[in-house]
């Protein structure tokens, strides 16, 4: 599969390179932009650690219980915050002399630890705003014959041709910046950002009649240069890794090496009828699943290769847009694979917004059922990924939601003040008796809510 595409690649790289009319080529330029954004959040939140409820809990991610239903450290969290950030963009942007462009982006961040120490003291090993690379890749491009990039770049599944995702208001609503205020496990969305910008070669099309089209392959899950291994010796964090040892216990968190040979493609359509702008589009992701090597040294595939497909459509007319969408497949929240018998992903999302001038108001939602935290503690599985009796995890899944409303005014080019609300909401049926997301839900049910109300400035530049 993968000397498939790299041929196909190379015969669209040959393409674009192939001799064009003569035009007047230019050097290559650079341009600094970025943003900076600051808001104020209020939270009310009853997940780990959260205000005015018993400290029973435990700050993992998985919601398990202790033995002594308390755990050591816990706190009590008060309503208000500020959250700040900052990126900076370089843009290089070139032309080739037979009429190619091409240049490269690279976003700096400056976001690249969270649970770190508050202050400069030396005993400070990381701070919470350590820069780092968001995205940064190559392209070259051709108006007649598409664009190719190469780097840690969104794909065409994971952020570049979704339709049907409203977000032009506020800082995105239910996909936007409000999980800065909130102390997981509910924090997370399944959204097309959260694929990932792992290494990848993209193609993306040019428009005919109103259609494109795009795909992309990675070869595994890692961004950056290095192998990505930790330690002197071949292990699940190597960039390579394809099987490991007790991968179902080890393999399946978010930010760990899960999928490799990777294949994001898009189709989408826009256009307009009677003066109403439409986009219909359709997407899916493919990947093979690190695989799990036996004490005997077989290899075997305990989980599932995560299969993602998603369709979304979108209207505007008169400064109002609607659209939403439905996405399903192979896999849970986060992207990450799943065990046979699991729960499939199943959402649908949705939103509107309307448009006056400087004022852009608009309201969106997501509801999902996922396999849940299940598929985190693998310990109650056979070793060819079947279940084994269980007594602490369901295979009933766990069903995630959000809605929000929010506002943003032009103040200035590029400056907008912004306000909105967000409310987040999970919920699990438990094989126990007692409830593992320590809320006051009924027994046998872990429920955690959050919500949000931001209000701030951002500036891009």
């Amino acid at each position: 599969m993968r000397k498939i595409l790299l041929g196909t690649t190379a015969a669209v790289g040959a393409a674009l390179l192939a001799p064009m009319a003569a035009e007047a080529q230019e050097a290559p330029t650079v341009r600094v932009g970025g943003y900076f954004r600051a808001y104020y959040g209020y939270t009310q939140q009853n997940a780990t650690s959260p205000t005015n409820v018993t400290m029973n809990q435990n700050p993992g991610d998985n919601g398990a219980v202790s033995s002594t239903g308390n755990i050591p450290g816990s706190a009590r969290l008060g309503h208000g915050d500020f959250s700040t950030d900052a990126e900076v963009h370089v843009f290089v942007n070139g032309k080739t002399a037979n009429g190619l462009t091409y240049g490269a982006v690279i976003e700096i961040e400056f976001d690249s630890s969270e649970g770190t120490v508050r202050s400069d003291a030396r005993r400070a090993f990381s701070k919470k705003t350590g820069a780092n690379i968001d995205e940064m890749y190559a392209f070259i491009a051709s108006p007649t014959l598409g664009q190719i990039r190469f780097g840690d770049e969104d794909g065409p599944f994971g952020g570049l041709m979704n339709v049907g995702w409203v977000s032009n208001f506020g800082t995105g609503g239910a996909y936007g910046d409000f999980e800065s205020f909130i102390v997981r496990p509910n924090r997370t969305g399944t959204t097309p950002g959260s694929v990932g910008d792992n290494t990848k070669i993209i193609y993306l099309s040019p428009q005919f009649f109103g259609l494109d089209f795009g795909f992309s392959y990675a070869a595994n899950e890692a961004e950056g240069e290095d192998t990505g291994c930790l330690n002197s010796y071949a292990s699940l964090n190597c960039d390579r890794a394809y099987a490991v040892t007790n991968i179902q216990s080890n393999g399946r968190s978010h930010d760990q090496p899960g999928r490799y040979n990777e294949l994001q493609w898009a189709v989408r359509w826009r256009g307009s009828v009677a003066g109403v702008g439409l986009a219909v589009g359709a997407n899916g992701m493919f990947s093979q699943v690190v695989r799990d090597i036996s004490p005997s040294g077989d290899i075997r595939r305990n989980l599932r290769n995560p299969e993602v497909y998603q369709v979304g459509a979108q209207a505007t007319y008169m400064g109002f847009t609607v659209g939403g969408g439905y996405m399903w497949g192979n896999t849970s929240f986060y992207y990450i694979p799943s065990v046979r018998g699991d729960k499939r992903m199943s959402m649908f999302f949705g939103g509107a917004s309307y448009n006056a001038g400087p004022l852009t108001i608009g309201a969106n939602f997501y509801s999902g059922q996922y396999a849940g935290t299940d598929a985190w503690n693998t310990s109650n599985y056979n070793a060819d990924g079947t279940r084994a009796p269980d007594t602490v995890n369901s295979p009933r899944g766990q069903r995630r939601w959000a809605y929000s409303v929010g506002a943003t005014y032009r103040l200035a080019p590029g400056l907008d003040l912004i306000a909105e609300y967000i409310r987040q909401e999970m919920k699990e049926p438990s094989a126990n008796a007692t409830p593992r997301a320590f809320s006051a839900a009924a027994p046998g049910v872990d429920r955690v809510k959050a919500s949000v109300f931001l209000t701030g400035v951002r500036l891009a530049f």
